[in-house]
């Protein structure tokens, strides 16, 4: 379960740093693939990786 943690963990840092794609980051941090990093992402942070993207970065 730490594993999972810390990859989230990296997930939030990359979705508010880079413009990487979700998918990409799947891939890069081996989830089997998108679907399987999002359910991961909003069952510890309650949102999807792409809302959480929108709220926490400011508007361009």
């Amino acid at each position: 379960m730490w594993l999972t943690h810390y990859k989230i963990r990296l997930i939030e840092n990359r979705l508010l740093h880079t413009d990487m794609r979700i998918g990409e980051m799947a891939i890069e941090l081996g989830f089997t693939d998108e679907s399987h990093l999002n359910r991961s992402f909003k069952k510890l942070k309650g949102m999807s990786p792409t809302a959480y993207r929108k709220k926490f970065l400011p508007a361009q």
